[in-house]
């Protein structure tokens, strides 16, 4: 069973391998393909847990961490905030696990944060991630170079 909590410090060696894995971070900003290390993503977790401008989930398959998502430049007076997600276990991947996420982040965001319209960024490559956010409704708003940027009225 799929489900999502709150980002903890226990989720950072996951992290930390997620975003090392050529597979799971292909298509993110993965720093220019420099790898990231334990101590470099419990600063940024110190970072993440002072901003009032983000909000991260881990998704669970039962108890086994497979990925992350979140919201980030939360922007409440203008009813905000850019998303994204990475579905960090390769054997997860494909399985509409992405798509169950989505709705769920999205729904957190419109219920939970009294948001209106969320955005994101996906690199014109990612074929399967383009194909679920226009199953999802998100429109392209402008492309530039090898990305899309695309939103969703919620």
């Amino acid at each position: 069973m799929i489900n999502f909590k709150p980002h903890s410090r226990k989720d950072i060696p996951h992290r930390v391998r997620w975003l090392n894995d050529p597979s799971a971070s292909i298509f993110t900003d993965n720093q220019g393909g420099k790898s990231t290390d334990i101590s470099e993503q419990r600063e940024w977790f110190d970072r993440y847990k002072k901003d009032k401008n983000k909000i991260f989930f881990t998704i669970y398959d039962n108890v086994h961490p497979i990925g992350f998502m979140g919201l980030s430049n939360i922007d409440h007076s203008k009813g905000e905030a850019n998303l994204f997600i990475m579905i960090g276990e390769s054997g997860y991947r494909g399985k509409g696990i992405g798509k169950m996420s989505l709705q769920y982040l999205i729904k957190y965001a419109a219920e939970k944060l009294k948001l209106r319209r969320v955005s994101l960024e996906v690199l014109k490559a990612n074929a399967p991630a383009l194909h679920l956010y226009k199953n999802l409704g998100f429109i392209t708003e402008k492309e530039s170079g090898k990305e899309y940027f695309m939103s969703l009225e919620i």
